[in-house]
C-alpha cells in the first residue's frame, strides 16, 4: 500500500512540473537566482546563479537554464525565448502608482472587478521621486498590460511594465447577428470574462433602441465600437409622427420621412400638404419640429 502510495505521489510530482513554459523575466529578491524563482514549491531548492554585485539583474541564455534545471530532474520545461531575464525586484512602494492605475482602469470599466495589480519598473531603483507625475497611453484601457511611465520635477521620465488581473461585465452576442439588425436582449447577453485586449472599446451596458450591428457579427462576439453604429430610428419614405411644443401648444400631425435618421439626426420630412420640413429624431419614427 505504501509503495502505491509513494507511486501516485511520484506521478503527481511529474504532472505538475510537465509542460512548463519558461517566462521571458523573473523578479527575485536576493543577489542570486534560486530554483524557487522558477518552480513553485520545489522539492528541493537550491541557487542556480549568483547576480554580480555591481547588477541588479542577469541574462541567462535559455539553453544553459533548461541544461540546469534538467541537471535538477526537471526535463518536461520548455522555452519560446533565446534569453531569460532575471531582474532584483525594486524596494519601491508602489502603492500609489497602484492606486492611480485602479482609478485609471476604473473610470473607464466601473464594473471592473480588480484581483490584482502588478507594477515593475524597467530598471532597478531604489526609490521613487518625492514629486511626480503618472501617465498612461491614451488606449491604455484596450489591454490588460501595458506601460507606464512617471514624469518628475525635472522632466525625467521612468517607466514601469504593468499587468493588471480583472474580471469584466460586458455584451456578447448570443447569436449570429446581420448587418442592419437592431442590437437587443433578443440577440446580444451580457458576460463577464478576465480582461485581456479588446479592438476597441467595448459596449459595457445595452441600451434599447440607439444601436445596430455594423457588420455580420459571429455567435460569442464582444461587441465594440467597431462593431455597432447609431440604429436608424427613422426610415426613408416611413410614417412619422411630428410634433411642435411651443409655451402652452401642443401639436402633432403625421408626415412621410425624406430621409434616414439616426437618434438625434436633424433630417427633412413632408407633410400632407407637401410642403418640406426639418425636424428633429426623438424616436421609433417619431420626431419634433426643429
Amino acid at each position: 500500500m505504501y509503495l502505491i502510495k509513494a507511486l501516485l505521489l511520484l506521478i503527481m510530482s511529474v504532472n505538475l512540473f510537465s509542460n512548463i513554459t519558461l517566462q521571458h523575466n523573473y523578479f527575485v529578491k536576493n543577489d542570486f537566482i534560486s530554483l524557487s524563482d522558477i518552480i513553485k514549491n520545489p522539492r528541493k531548492d537550491s541557487i542556480l546563479f549568483q547576480i554580480s554585485n555591481d547588477r541588479h539583474s542577469k541574462r541567462i541564455n535559455s539553453k544553459v537554464l533548461l541544461k540546469q534545471l534538467k541537471a535538477l530532474g526537471y526535463e518536461n520545461i520548455n522555452s519560446k525565448y533565446s534569453y531569460i531575464q532575471f531582474s532584483k525586484k525594486s524596494p519601491i512602494n508602489r502603492q500609489e502608482l497602484e492606486l492611480f492605475l485602479k482609478n485609471s482602469y476604473l473610470k473607464v470599466y466601473p464594473n471592473l472587478k480588480i484581483q490584482s495589480i502588478t507594477i515593475s519598473p524597467r530598471s532597478y531603483l531604489e526609490s521613487l521621486p518625492k514629486e511626480y507625475k503618472a501617465v498612461l497611453s491614451k488606449k491604455f484601457f484596450l489591454k490588460k498590460e501595458g506601460t507606464l511611465y512617471i514624469k518628475t520635477l525635472d522632466n525625467k521620465k521612468i517607466f514601469f511594465n504593468y499587468l493588471i488581473d480583472a474580471k469584466i461585465t460586458l455584451l456578447v452576442a448570443k447569436k449570429e447577428i446581420q448587418k442592419g439588425d437592431e442590437i437587443s436582449w433578443v440577440n446580444a447577453q451580457k458576460k463577464s470574462i478576465m480582461l485581456d485586449k479588446f479592438r476597441a472599446m467595448p459596449l459595457l451596458k445595452m441600451q434599447l433602441n440607439v444601436y445596430e450591428a455594423k457588420h455580420r457579427i459571429k455567435a460569442d462576439t464582444i461587441f465594440t465600437s467597431r462593431d455597432i453604429t447609431g440604429l436608424y430610428l427613422i426610415k426613408r419614405g416611413a410614417n412619422v409622427n411630428v410634433s411642435l411644443k411651443e409655451s402652452n401648444l401642443d401639436i402633432s400631425f403625421g408626415a412621410k420621412a425624406n430621409q434616414d435618421g439616426r437618434f438625434g439626426d436633424t433630417i427633412s420630412v413632408i407633410n400632407k400638404s407637401g410642403k418640406k420640413l426639418k425636424v428633429i429624431v426623438t424616436g421609433r419614427n417619431r420626431a419634433e419640429i426643429e
